[in-house]
């Protein structure tokens, strides 16, 4: 499982990723602010491209107080579940 491996890769230094929900005061769309370093991003863009490469997983998740809390800064909000469709 090739998420494994990224996960692997990145699990010697903390990635302190956060999501949270952000309102909008004028009436738009509520949107998911994704932050955190260059590490924490990275980490997220190659967990993207695996699910959408990987035959065998389709889907693949982490939060904060789940599996993979240890790439997530303790402010996070929410976790990600990421899950590709067929074409």
């Amino acid at each position: 499982m090739q998420t494994d491996k990224i996960l692997e890769r990145y699990s010697h230094q903390k990635s302190n990723l956060s999501l949270a929900l952000l309102s909008d005061n004028d009436g738009g769309d509520p949107k998911i602010l994704i932050q955190g370093s260059k590490r924490a991003l990275h980490l997220l863009a190659e967990l993207l491209l695996a699910v959408a490469d990987e035959k065998a997983n389709d889907g693949f998740g982490m939060g904060p107080r789940s599996a993979g809390s240890f790439h997530f800064s303790a402010t996070s909000e929410f976790g990600v579940y990421v899950h590709r469709l067929d074409e």
